[in-house]
């Protein structure tokens, strides 16, 4: 009876030991994995804040220079749209923060799956906070350009620019609409391949510390 006991003791042991030693290569692998997914999402929100920032400098001298009434309010639209994105990716990198050291383990994978799943709502909700608002206002913007005749307008650089021929604007539309439809898509593919696995990573790590004492 006592040899049994002692042989069930050394197997749960071995088990234990052997659940460890995994737990361990599967953290070391998880936090390589964070470590460049974290750096990804920090140039990402510095990028789009940067972006912004000169889209709102951009949209302020078209909504001043530009007389068309339709265009000029869409140019305001879009200077709130930029706020709003910089808000968003201005949270998102507020959120991005290193864990301390000192933390319990299974604190800091709290604390990182939490990380993960806002950036899972924040790209699947992407296709209509990012892509489709960005999307109507600068429909709006290419609907709303009128004659600069009409309007006794001269700039020889935004003429040049513009999109005011109405075969001009139909495929300035569609090329618009593909590029949107393709950061939407994107975003969703991001998710798939990237976070969803981490996420999953988590669930794993988090099972098996249950099973070390």
């Amino acid at each position: 009876m006592l040899e049994q006991e002692l042989k069930n003791i050394w197997k749960n042991s071995s088990k234990t030991a052997q659940i460890s030693i995994e737990t361990d290569a599967l953290v070391r692998a998880f936090g390589t994995q964070m470590i460049s997914i974290q750096k990804k999402i920090k140039n990402r929100d510095i990028r789009e804040i940067a972006a912004s920032v000169i889209g709102i400098l951009i949209f302020s001298y078209l909504a001043y220079e530009i007389p068309f009434p339709i265009t000029k309010a869409s140019c305001f639209l879009s200077i709130l749209w930029f706020v709003y994105v910089i808000y968003k990716f201005r949270k998102s990198n507020q959120q991005n923060t290193p864990e301390k050291l000192s933390v319990p383990l299974t604190e800091q994978l709290a604390h990182k799956k939490q990380l993960l799943e806002q950036q899972v709502k924040l790209l699947n909700s992407a296709a209509f906070w990012y892509a489709g608002s960005s999307f109507i206002t600068n429909f709006i913007f290419i609907i709303g350009l009128e004659n600069p005749a009409d309007y006794n307008w001269q700039n020889s650089l935004a003429e040049s620019i513009l999109p005011l021929a109405p075969n001009t604007k139909i495929f300035t539309l569609i090329g618009l609409f593909v590029m949107y439809a393709l950061i939407a898509w994107t975003n969703k593919i991001a998710v798939k391949k990237e976070l969803q696995p981490l996420l999953k990573n988590i669930s794993v790590i988090q099972e098996q510390l249950k099973h070390i004492p």
